[in-house]
């Protein structure tokens, strides 16, 4: 495939934005010339094309990784194909964001499929589940990230007819990822950072998180990763530093924003360190925001940008005991000491000692509080036994 339309606002009225194209040298997006709204932050309208020699971030963000492409290829190579613009096309309106995708000249398909209700995962006793989830929705499912994860739309309470959800799974090689991450999320919920809607299926096989890029009227929000903030592609997502995120928050997140962003990403690496998440890279930190409709070249987005949920939180040391942190900090990727942090903190955070405290309370409070949580999901899970020992030891182990 060569060229694909592109839209933004995939809800009731996607609005054609320009077109894609590609060719074995680079690729090339050109906004129509009665383009309203732009694309990203980074790409505002202007008359002249954007031309990058692999496909350019804001669309590289959403493509599938892991288990969910090769799914993806297996049932669409042959007929369409498997290069990024095909799935792409194939993903259609199936985003997160505001961008959608067709082919050349042909209209966007809307989504039409039967939605499920938010009890048909919880209470599904089917171990196999996830695997027809994937086979059903696969191409309606346009979420980056290594980890099996699948896009689905479900039937909510009464007073919510449809909700947005992501559904993720996980493989042998990762036992029981799902309590893992239901632990850590609970935690950072605690802790008083941001943070989506999260369920854990009855038989701890699912993990079911509410998207936060669905607003209350069930139009996209505008959301962009830290990769497409600092012009990297998927590949580079650990090719930074916690230092540049805070660069990319003031560059990025709406002015009267940026005190809480900066104040939540020092609770959120202090978190990560303390559960020793290795896995805390550039596509797991985001800004969301309404839309960028009239934003041109050389213009300041007049609209609220803001750091978005707290998502993708685990502690990778049970997996793998020689983890790292995933972006370096002062040039490396060694888990630092408080003082380490500290110096962050003040220097790129812009926080006092008051507040630094503040937030280090604030976490480990909630860690105490989920120790039972840990305890309970042991106990409900038998075969999370060993690697809720690890957990245990982590959470318990103080911070130098």
């Amino acid at each position: 495939m060569a060229e694909v339309d592109v839209y933004t606002g995939h809800g009731t009225q996607p609005a054609p934005a320009g077109r894609l194209s590609a060719s074995q040298q680079q690729h090339v997006f050109s906004y129509r010339h009665d383009a309203c709204e732009a694309l990203s932050l980074t790409m505002p309208l202007r008359h002249e094309s954007y031309n990058y020699g692999q496909l350019h971030p804001i669309f590289e963000m959403n493509l599938p990784e892991g288990a969910l492409r090769e799914a993806l290829e297996r049932m669409t190579a042959k007929q369409y194909g498997s290069d990024d613009l095909t799935l792409l096309t194939i993903l259609g309106t199936h985003q997160i964001g505001r961008i959608a995708y067709a082919l050349a000249d042909q209209p966007l398909r809307l989504p039409s499929d039967n939605p499920l209700t938010l009890q048909d995962l919880l209470n599904n006793p089917d171990a196999n589940l996830f695997s027809e989830l994937l086979q059903r929705y696969a191409q309606q499912s346009g979420v980056a990230g290594v980890q099996p994860k699948v896009l689905l739309d479900l039937q909510g309470h009464l007073t919510f007819p449809v909700e947005h959800y992501i559904v993720k799974s996980w493989g042998a090689d990762y036992p029981h990822l799902g309590c893992n991450e239901y632990l850590c999320m609970s935690i950072a919920k605690d802790a008083g950072l941001n943070v989506p809607i999260f369920y854990l299926s009855d038989n701890a096989k699912l993990l079911v998180s509410q998207r936060f890029d669905i607003g209350s009227d069930g139009e996209a929000l505008g959301f962009e990763d830290f990769c497409v903030l600092q012009a990297k592609g998927t590949k580079q997502k650990y090719d930074s530093s916690l230092e540049s995120c805070t660069n990319t928050i003031r560059q990025f997140v709406s002015p009267e924003h940026q005190g809480k962003a900066l104040y939540d990403l020092f609770k959120l690496t202090y978190l990560n360190i303390r559960i020793r998440n290795g896995d805390a890279h550039l596509k797991n930190l985001g800004v969301l925001y309404p839309n960028l409709q009239g934003l041109r070249s050389g213009e300041t987005p007049s609209i609220s940008r803001t750091l978005a949920p707290v998502f993708d939180l685990v502690s990778t040391v049970p997996y793998l005991p020689h983890d790292t942190m995933a972006l370096t900090l002062t040039g490396s990727k060694r888990w630092p000491k408080r003082k380490v942090l500290h110096t962050f903190a003040k220097q790129h955070c812009q926080l006092d000692t008051q507040k630094i405290a503040e937030i280090e309370a604030a976490v480990e409070q909630a860690i105490q509080q989920n120790l039972a949580l840990l305890g309970q999901l042991q106990q409900q899970y038998a075969d999370f036994t060993l690697v809720s020992e690890q957990l245990y030891t982590v959470l318990t182990q103080p911070m130098l």
